[in-house]
C-alpha cells in the first residue's frame, strides 16, 4: 500500500469518531495555515496478532525504519517510534500493553479478545484503521479493565485506529510557541489535556507536546448498556533543533506517558 492511501484511510477513520479534529483543522487552515502532521500513535495488545512484533513489518514494507524504543512501567506499555526513510511522512507511534503483567481479571478479559482476532489480521495495513477485531465485551468487563487500566478499556472497545494526529507547530507560519496555540484552543473552548501541566516538556528537552482531551462516542456493550467512551483526541508538537542543528525527531516518555492520559474518562 502507498504510504499516502494508508494515512487516507487513518484520517477518515480518526475524523469519524475525533470531529474536533476536523474543527481544529480547519481552524488552521482558513487562517491560510498548511497542516502537517508530525506523527500518528496506535494501541496494540502483546502476545497477539496486532502485537508489535506482527504490525512492524506492515510499516517497515511501506518504508519504515525503526527510530527507537521506549518503556512506560506504570502503564505497563512497550513502545517503537518509526520514521519514514523518505523523511517526508509523518513518523509513527506504536505501543502495546503488556497484558501479561495486569491482574488474573484483566488478562482473562484480554484474552478473550485477543482469541477472537484472525491470526492473519496483520497481512495488510488496512488492519491500522480496522478498529474492533472482536464482538463487544460487556460492561462490567469494560469497568474491571478502566480501573486498571485505562489503555485496555480504550482498546477494548475502539481496537486497531489512530488513538491521535499530530499537529507539528514547526510547520505554521512563525513557528509559534506550544503557549499560543494553547491560547487558541481555550478561546474556541476545546477542553485540554493537563495531565503534568497543559504544556509537556521544555524546548531544553527539544520537543514540547500539549493534546486536548479525547471527544466521546457512543458505544454498545454486550450487556446492551450503551455509554460514551472516551474516542481520539487531536497533540500539537513543537519540535527543537539538537546540537548539530537539525530537529530533533524522536519522543521523550515523560512527555508520552501523560499524553497517553487525553483518553481518560467514561460517562
Amino acid at each position: 500500500m502507498q504510504v499516502d492511501v494508508f494515512f487516507k484511510l487513518l484520517w477518515q477513520d480518526y475524523l469519524a469518531i475525533a470531529p474536533q479534529a476536523k474543527v481544529i483543522h480547519d481552524l488552521f487552515t482558513e487562517q491560510g495555515e498548511r497542516v502537517v502532521n508530525d506523527h500518528v500513535a496506535f494501541r496494540s495488545l502483546s502476545n497477539s496478532p496486532i502485537d508489535i512484533a506482527h504490525l512492524e513489518p506492515l510499516l517497515i514494507a511501506m518504508g519504515y525504519l525503526v527510530q527507537d524504543e521506549y518503556q512506560f512501567e506504570s502503564k505497563k506499555l512497550l513502545a517503537k517510534s518509526y520514521i519514514h526513510n523518505s523523511q517526508a511522512q509523518p513518523k509513527i507511534f506504536l505501543s502495546e500493553l503488556q497484558r501479561h503483567l495486569l491482574s488474573p481479571q484483566s488478562q482473562t478479559i484480554l484474552s478473550a479478545l485477543v482469541q477472537q482476532i484472525p491470526v492473519d489480521a496483520a497481512s495488510n495495513p488496512k488492519v491500522f484503521s480496522s478498529g474492533l477485531l472482536w464482538l463487544p465485551l460487556s460492561f462490567d468487563d469494560y469497568q474491571v479493565l478502566v480501573e486498571e487500566s485505562e489503555y485496555a478499556s480504550w482498546l477494548s472497545t475502539l481496537g486497531l485506529r489512530a488513538n491521535h494526529f499530530t499537529v507539528s507547530l514547526n510547520h505554521l507560519q512563525g513557528e509559534p510557541e506550544m503557549q499560543a496555540v494553547i491560547e487558541l484552543l481555550d478561546q474556541k473552548g476545546f477542553a485540554m489535556n493537563k495531565a503534568g501541566g497543559t504544556i509537556k516538556g521544555e524546548p531544553k528537552d527539544l520537543l514540547v507536546q500539549a493534546a486536548t482531551l479525547a471527544d466521546k462516542v457512543r458505544v454498545d456493550f454486550s450487556c446492551g448498556t450503551t455509554k460514551q467512551v472516551p474516542s481520539c483526541f487531536y497533540e500539537f508538537a513543537r519540535r527543537y533543533p539538537e546540537a548539530n542543528g537539525v530537529l530533533f525527531e524522536g519522543f521523550i516518555t515523560n512527555n508520552a506517558d501523560k499524553i497517553f492520559e487525553s483518553t481518560h474518562g467514561v460517562s
